[in-house]
């Protein structure tokens, strides 16, 4: 058991990596509500962007952004352009652009 614990940190070191893997590739989806664009990790809410402050949203990419990726596929990539924020590019990859961005446009936001 005294050996172990001596390798409890090396053990809790190897694991986190694998878990923040398993939850950035595996457990993130992104969902909309009425009020709020939401980035959710293993059902948990970690960022919303209010559809009121959303000026627009495109099946594009920009250099300085906000990233909530899960894939490095350039072609499942969707910009939203706040209003507000210092970030004001937003980039999000959900499973099915297309049917994202018509979801967005159901509740009243601008599409490029």
């Amino acid at each position: 058991m005294e050996v172990f614990l001596y390798l409890l940190p090396l053990i809790l070191a190897l694991i986190f990596p694998v878990l923040l893997v398993h939850a950035i590739f595996w457990g993130m989806t992104f969902t909309v509500d009425a009020g709020h664009m939401r980035v959710r990790i293993y059902g948990w809410t970690v960022r919303k962007v209010a559809l009121a402050d959303i000026e627009w949203a495109a099946h594009d990419w920009v250099f300085w952004n906000e990233h909530w990726t899960n894939t490095v596929n350039p072609k499942k990539l969707v910009l939203l352009r706040r209003r507000t924020g210092w970030f004001k590019n937003f980039v999000i990859s959900p499973p099915s652009p297309p049917e994202f961005l018509r979801e967005l446009a159901a509740h009243g936001v601008t599409l490029r």
